[in-house]
């Protein structure tokens, strides 16, 4: 997931920006952040039952009543080129078994979080 070294690459035209300057603006959002980032929240821990659907409602509440536009980037298929990276990532993680690395990850459950997410992102005309 995303660029190596992306944070350095992009330090010369990096800026600050108090989210009251985005009013009137277009920002672009990665889903997957914001889903990963509401899945470690240890205070919704089996108190919300979708925690990713909550912060989702909430963010995309507070960001377009500041007249905030919104286009979520969703994720596809890894590239061919990422494949041994992905690789050697999982036999890290999760050793060599019988089990693919998608029964592993769960990562047929978060690609069904993120199906959540975009078809909330539908309901409210995003």
């Amino acid at each position: 997931m995303g660029v190596n070294d992306l944070w350095q690459i992009l330090e010369p035209v990096k800026q600050h920006i108090p989210l009251r300057n985005l009013g009137g603006k277009t920002i672009a959002v990665d889903l997957s952040l914001w889903v990963c980032e509401a899945q470690t929240v240890k205070k919704m821990m089996g108190s919300v039952m979708k925690p990713h659907l909550r912060n989702l409602f909430f963010r995309i509440s507070y960001l377009t009543q500041m007249d905030v536009k919104l286009v979520f980037v969703m994720e596809g298929e890894p590239p061919k080129l990422k494949a041994d990276v992905i690789s050697k990532r999982n036999q890290s993680r999760y050793g060599s078994s019988g089990k693919s690395w998608s029964q592993k990850t769960g990562r047929s459950h978060f690609k069904s979080v993120l199906r959540e997410c975009l078809h909330m992102l539908e309901c409210l005309g995003i």
